[in-house]
């Protein structure tokens, strides 16, 4: 959820769109696009992004709503969904 607002949903370890579009999947700590790319991944206290990029899993937590979704799931989200 972004601010109250749905954007799409996990059904197992794939994500999709709002639209029912698979965007992709998590498998273990890793993020990978719909077509086997890794994205990011989860190392120590930070997203690690496949261009370099580090997000404090902290910050990306206050961002990404939703249930009981665990770290990984949370930076799936922003990834895939782009929050």
């Amino acid at each position: 959820m972004r601010v109250g607002q749905r954007i799409g949903y996990m059904q197992g370890n794939d994500i999709f769109s709002h639209a029912n579009i698979k965007l992709g999947y998590i498998q273990g700590n890793h993020i990978f696009d719909n077509h086997n790319r890794k994205l990011a991944w989860l190392e120590n206290d930070y997203i690690k992004t496949a261009d370099g990029q580090s997000i404090r899993i902290e910050a990306n937590n206050q961002q990404i709503m939703g249930g009981e979704l665990s770290d990984v799931q949370r930076a799936g989200i922003r990834f895939l969904l782009g929050v």
